[in-house]
C-alpha cells in the first residue's frame, strides 16, 4: 500500500550525479530513487553493516528501510531512515568545515600534498585540529573501506560529515550509500556485465581506484572494517527490497548486487 506523504519540506539532495529528492516527515527522512535502485542499495548496505564491526569500533551507521511512496501523484520507490539528530545537533560537511576552518584555498593546499597518503593525513589533521576528534583517521578509513565494499562511488566531501553538538563535535553515523551496488542504471546499464562496470569505477574524494584510496588510508591508520556475512546473508538482505522492483528487473539487480559485493569483498581483503 503506497504511503501518502504531503509534507512541503521536500528538498533536492545535491550530488555529483544529480538531485535526489528527499524530505523529513514525522521523525524520518525519505529519499526517492532517482537513477535506478538507490533505495535498495541503502537498505541492503545497512543490513550488511549489521554483520560488521562498525559498532564494536565505537562508531554508528544509519539503518534504512525500503518504502513505496506516493508523491507528485505517482507511486515511487525509495527508502527512509530515522532522523538521528537531536534538537541541538547540526551536520557539518567536511567541505564546509575545511572552507571555514582552513580558508577558501583549502583545495589548493590539499592538492599540494605529494601523494595520496599525505593528502589523507592532511585532511585528517585539519579535521582533528578543528573538531578535536582524535580518531577521525580511523573513522575515515572505515568509511573508505565500506565504500569500497559496496562500490559507493559518490562519496564526496559534502557527504562526509561531523556532528556539531552545542559546544563540541562528534562522529556522524555513517550514511548515504545510495550510489553503491551499481544502482545507477543510467551510468551502468543492466545489459552490461557488472564486472565490466566495476572496472570503470572511481572512488571519491581522492579520485582514484577504491583499492588505492583504501590503502592510502590504511597505511596511516591501519585496517578497520571486519565482516562476517555470507552469500546467503546477502541474498536474505536482498529478498525483501527486491519485491519493490519490476519482476523483469529483479534477476538482473540480484546478479549485479551479488557480483559487486563478492568481487569488492575479495579486493578489500588484499593487503
Amino acid at each position: 500500500m503506497p504511503m501518502k506523504l504531503t509534507t512541503k519540506s521536500r528538498i533536492a539532495e545535491t550530488s555529483s550525479k544529480g538531485n535526489q529528492e528527499k524530505w523529513s516527515e514525522n521523525g524520518r527522512w525519505y529519499k526517492l530513487d532517482l537513477f535506478g535502485y538507490e533505495g535498495l542499495s541503502e537498505t541492503v548496505t545497512s543490513s550488511l553493516l549489521e554483520k560488521t564491526n562498525v559498532r564494536d569500533l565505537g562508531f554508528e551507521y544509519v539503518p534504512y528501510r525500503m518504502e513505496r511512496l506516493e508523491v507528485h501523484r505517482r507511486t515511487r520507490n525509495g527508502c527512509s531512515s530515522q532522523n538521528f539528530l537531536q534538537p541541538q545537533d547540526s551536520i557539518i560537511t567536511l567541505a564546509d568545515l575545511l572552507l571555514k576552518g582552513v580558508g577558501p584555498d583549502w583545495q589548493r593546499q590539499a592538492g599540494k600534498q605529494p601523494n595520496l597518503s599525505s593528502k589523507v593525513r592532511w585532511i585528517v589533521e585539519q579535521v582533528q585540529r578543528l573538531t578535536g576528534l582524535s580518531r577521525f583517521g580511523e573513522y575515515l578509513t572505515l568509511l573508505f573501506e565500506i565504500d569500497m565494499l559496496v562500490a559507493n562511488e559518490d562519496r564526496h566531501l559534502n557527504n562526509i560529515t561531523v556532528l556539531r553538538k552545542e559546544d563540541r563535535f562528534d562522529y556522524c553515523p555513517i550514511f548515504d550509500f545510495g550510489a553503491g551496488l551499481l544502482s545507477n542504471v543510467r551510468d551502468y546499464p543492466m545489459d552490461i556485465e557488472p564486472e565490466q562496470h566495476l572496472k570503470m569505477l572511481r572512488a571519491r574524494p581522492l579520485e582514484t581506484t577504491f583499492y588505492r584510496q583504501v590503502q592510502a588510508s590504511r597505511v596511516l591508520y591501519g585496517p578497520q572494517l571486519e565482516w562476517n556475512f555470507t552469500v546467503l546473508d546477502l541474498q536474505e538482505a536482498l529478498s525483501e527490497p527486491l519485491q519493490y522492483y519490476a519482476e523483469r528487473d529483479t534477476s538482473y539487480i540480484k546478479d549485479r548486487v551479488e557480483t559487486c559485493v563478492m568481487a569488492q569483498q575479495k579486493r578489500l581483503s588484499i593487503d
